[in-house]
This record gives structure tokens, sequence and C-alpha cells, in this order.
């Protein structure tokens, strides 16, 4: 009896503890949250009219905290509002530190933006999710939970990314190419969707057409993104600096356009100084075998008062392969054309990149920066090809043997074969 009284108040004790931690873990004495409002419309727990929200949208909300009227002045609270379930980290906001008095109302405002990829399909209907509202201090807290919808917008196109070739930084006279990549996280499929890519300072336009894009929640097997390439030439009389390169999306009929900027900077001093000379290339990036040559061909224009003597340096083959010019010079007369080439034998397959410079009587008067997209197929085809011969030539060597050992069998069936003592015998014979 001793031992279960003994069990019993250890048990009652540990109850006690555990309840204690709870109240001091738990709903404040000192506040509570009086109302939370979202998008100036008041909400509450019980509501069956759900928030709804579309995804990339800001949460706008306001909560009005109250001081109990029993309870102590709190200087250490903040109001927190998150939405769990994003995959990629957290959605919250919170406020600063703040104090609540007994009896008094408080409003603190914050603003949650759902990130652009979040889920936001759930067969058909909006992506179901949780809007917390928290009050707390050091100890104590007062919460809300709301149930929150997130939709997709109806038409919803993204330039993912924009890649410029050779680069951010670009000589007065050069092609400028860009690829832009655009996806669909909207709930409609999109058609002849516009690309433009434009420098508007110097009057630069390129533009193409995406011909269509299914919606990103789409279960079937169409493209739900693609890319643009798009090209145009600086201008050759370009000033050094800096210029807005703005890429757009029109689509939707034409309703809806998006658009971005970014920069570039020109120089215009090469340009300048290149005696002027324009050069031109007729890739920059091509694919090539291991072991077979492949051929870039530099265009050279001399818009000089003078004839040019060009020639061409290969830097960064050395690793991976050998490279040659040819001719080893040209001469350019003014207001002429003239071409040398360039060919580069790689020996090792992969992604390779080199640099040409091309000089003007001795001078540096542009840089090329070029790649090889290099397979095995050549060394695989040449090794087929030998072991194809090596074959052949086994068995021309079989069928000549066969033919000599023929041959060899018919001369001695002419001359007859030679008969034993025992054979000589019974030829011999006469029955009658």
């Amino acid at each position: 009896m001793k031992f279960e009284s003994a069990l019993s108040i250890m048990v009652i004790f540990v109850l006690g503890l555990l309840s204690l931690n709870a109240v001091s873990a738990g709903i404040s004495p000192d506040y509570a949250v009086d109302k939370v409002e979202v998008d100036d419309r008041e909400v509450s727990e019980s509501d069956v009219n759900y928030i709804t929200v579309e995804r990339g949208d800001s949460i706008e909300l306001d909560v009005w905290i109250r001081g109990l009227s029993n309870g102590a002045v709190r200087d250490d609270i903040k109001v927190k509002a998150w939405v769990g379930g994003y995959e990629y980290g957290d959605v919250a906001k919170q406020t600063k530190i703040f104090k609540v008095e007994p009896s008094g109302l408080y409003k603190k405002s914050l603003s949650v933006t759902l990130p652009n990829d979040v889920d936001a399909d759930a067969n058909g209907k909006a992506e179901s999710y949780t809007l917390h509202v928290e009050i707390f201090d050091g100890d104590n807290e007062a919460r809300k939970s709301y149930v929150l919808r997130v939709d997709e917008k109806r038409h919803d196109l993204r330039i993912v990314d924009v890649i410029f070739r050779p680069g951010t930084l670009v000589n007065a006279g050069d092609m400028l190419f860009t690829t832009v990549r655009v996806e669909n996280m909207g709930d409609k499929k999109e058609e002849d969707i516009q690309v433009k890519v434009s420098i508007p300072e110097f009057g630069f336009l390129a533009r193409d057409y995406i011909d269509e894009l299914v919606p990103e929640d789409n279960d079937n097997e169409e493209e739900k993104s693609g890319d643009v390439d798009l090209f145009g030439r600086i201008p050759k009389s370009a000033k050094s600096g800096d210029y807005e390169v703005k890429v757009e999306l029109i689509f939707n009929r034409g309703h809806d356009v998006i658009s971005e900027d970014f920069t570039i900077s020109v120089d215009g001093e090469l340009a300048k100084d290149a005696g002027e000379s324009l050069i031109s290339v007729d890739a920059t990036r091509k694919d090539a075998k291991v072991g077979e040559a492949v051929s870039y061909k530099l265009m050279i224009a001399n818009f000089g008062s003078e004839s040019a003597r060009y020639s061409a340096e290969v830097l960064g083959v050395g690793n991976w392969g050998s490279a040659s010019v040819d001719p080893a010079f040209v001469s350019v007369n003014a207001g002429d054309t003239g071409e040398l080439f360039v060919k580069v034998t790689p020996s090792v397959a992969g992604e390779q990149s080199f640099t040409v410079k091309v000089k003007s009587n001795g001078a540096v008067v542009k840089e090329v920066n070029l790649q090889a997209n290099v397979s095995k197929a050549g060394v695989e085809l040449r090794r087929g090809l030998e072991i194809g011969f090596a074959v052949l030539a086994i068995l021309l060597v079989i069928l000549g043997l066969i033919i000599a050992f023929t041959k060899l069998r018919g001369n001695g069936s002419e001359e007859g074969p030679e008969l034993g003592e025992e054979e000589e015998k019974e030829a011999g014979q006469t029955y009658y």
C-alpha cells in the first residue's frame, strides 16, 4: 500500500509539472487576438468563406491585439503571420517588439508575399494552406488559424532566364545574341507568344514567336517552357558606356505584356582602334568529331583608306586538340573584304572553348570566343572501319586457302587413285 501511495503521489507530481509547463508555454494571460482583417475584410476561424489568393500575390493583414484587463504590462510582444507547406523555405513576416498594456487595443499590419512557384493546383482546384497569426513573447502566445486557398493566375508567363552572348560586355560593331527562356505558370495554354529584345538608344530590335506553351501543372507531354534565340548588331558608331536592354513577352492576344530590363556595356574603343576593320565569324559554336577537322570562317572587311594585312592567332586549343590558320595571312585593300579559315582538330570529346585573336598589321583588332561541341563518333567510326577491314582481310585469306585446297584435290582426282595390294588382287580376279 505504501508503494502504491508513493507511486500515485509521483504520478500526480509529474502531471503537475507538465501542467505548469503547458501553462508557461501556453495561452497568454496578458493579451489576446482581438480580430484579424485580410485585405480589409474581417476573417474568423469558423468562416466558411475561406481566403483565396493567387500565387505571387501579397496578403495584407491587419491584426488587433487586446491587452487583457487583469493582465500585466508586456513590452516584449511580437506579431507573426506565416503560411506553411512551401517546399523551398519559410513564408513568414513578423513585426518588431512593441508594448501591450491591460485593456489597450493595438493594431499591427503585415504583408506576406506568396512565392511565384508555390503549388497552386489540386486536381483542378485551388491548393489549400493554413494562414497562421501569432502574438507571442518570451513565454506565452495567442494564435489564430485561417483556411487559405492559393490558385493559379489565368494568364501567367514568366521570363525564367536571359543569356547574352558573347556576354554583357560587347564591342561596338559586334553581334549581340540573346537567348530568352519562357515558362507558363498560369492556368491557360498560351499561343503565339511574341518575344522581343530591344535597345531603345540604338533603335535595336529583334523578335520571334513561341507557338504555344501549356500550363506548368499540366500532366501531358506538351512543352511547358521554351527558348527563343534572337540576335542583332550593335552599331559600329556606338560610344562606350552602359545601355538598357528591354526583354518583353506579349501574349493573350496582345492584352498582356511583361518586361524585364537588363544592362550591357559597350566598348566603342576597340572599333575605333581597329583601323576601320570589321571582323565577323560564320558561327561561334560548331559540332565536331574527335580526329576530324572543323573549320570556322573569319570574314574581314577593311573600311579604312589603306590596304591592311590580317592574320589570326589561336589560343586555348593545346590541351584538347590542334589548330591551324589558312592562309597564314591575307591582304585586304581599302574598301574590300577577305577571309581567314581557322581549322581545329579535336582529340578530346566534350564542350571545348578557344579564342581567336585577329591582328591587323601586327595589332590586335578583334578577339573572338569560339566553341566546339566534340563527340566521339569519329573515333568509333574509324575503329569500326579498322575492325571491318581486319575481318575482311581474314575472310579473304580463308577464302584463298579454301580455293587452293579445292584445286589440289581436283588435280589428284584426274591422275586417279593408287591401288593397294589387296585391291590389285581383287581387280585381277575373274568371276565365272
